[in-house]
């Protein structure tokens, strides 16, 4: 499914215990990979949010595909608790697929709460989350810039000169313009509330009312109405982000998940987007 939140083109699939992933090819980057479509394989970085299945399947495949393109290999960044296990689990179908040393490239990075990757002009930055296993989030940061005040209206003459003077044009302020969080319960939020003033936050929503909201938390996911909680709670806590929820149990089909959003108050309804 194709979006474009705050001009931001995303293309993704969520299905609780099928597959998630989300592209965004600005970003060469794909955030987690239970499956690996051929446009995921184009994009060299993959996020994994964490390792279970369905969140991470697609990176064999993934390298796999770009060997066999020759492109470059990929670099795989996800829990540092959790790199070791998806080394030895890329070297065992190594062994069984019987590759030489000169197929089995990739780099798997382990990452910490507080770590910080560069990704091309960009940044990420890595922060905890709550969930069974070790599990991260990333927001991407971009610096962008704004001619100062007293620049403004200027013919290009005039800002070339006071750049050969050395006179500074430009104000720069780091933007969060993605975060990206996988399986989670409400917790995550709680103690991030930064996150909230990313200009897209992808979150996962996996029940729907009508499910008892104890539920979520045992199994480390997050109700739909306990987004709307927090809302209540704290005005204005999503800001101006677009909020694409994903993550939907499989039991529901797109059109009650549809429903529980029209359900939603107004506010809310204009910010969220479902990636179903």
């Amino acid at each position: 499914m194709a979006l474009r939140p705050a001009g931001l083109e995303l293309e993704g699939f969520s299905i609780s215990g099928l597959a998630t992933y989300v592209l965004v090819p600005e970003f060469d980057a794909c955030f987690d990979l239970g499956h690996c479509s051929v446009e995921a394989a184009k994009l060299r970085n993959v996020f994994l949010s964490h390792v279970h299945q369905d969140h991470s399947l697609g990176v064999p495949r993934h390298r796999s595909l770009r060997a066999m393109w020759g492109m470059k290999p990929p670099r795989f960044y996800c829990p540092a608790e959790s790199a070791a296990g998806l080394r030895e689990f890329l070297d065992a179908l190594d062994r069984l697929e019987e590759r030489t040393e000169d197929e089995r490239g990739a780099d798997i990075v382990g990452v910490s709460p507080g770590d910080v990757v560069p990704l091309g002009r960009r940044k990420v930055q890595v922060f905890d989350v709550t969930h069974r296993i070790a599990s991260r989030g990333f927001t991407v940061f971009e610096t962008r810039r704004k001619l100062k005040p007293a620049f403004l209206g200027q013919p290009g003459e005039h800002l070339a000169r006071a750049h050969e003077n050395g006179e500074i044009l430009y104000d720069y302020k780091d933007i969060q313009r993605f975060t990206y969080i996988g399986d989670s319960t409400l917790a995550t939020l709680r103690a991030h509330p930064e996150v909230s003033r990313s200009e897209v936050l992808v979150l996962e929503s996996t029940y729907l009312p009508g499910r008892d909201p104890v539920v979520p938390g045992k199994w480390g996911h997050t109700h739909l109405l306990e987004l709307v909680e927090l809302a209540r709670e704290v005005p204005g806590f999503f800001g101006s982000a677009r909020v694409v929820l994903k993550h939907f149990s499989m039991k529901y089909d797109p059109d009650e998940v549809r429903r529980a959003l029209g359900a939603l108050p107004p506010e809310l309804r204009e910010q969220f987007t479902l990636l179903v």
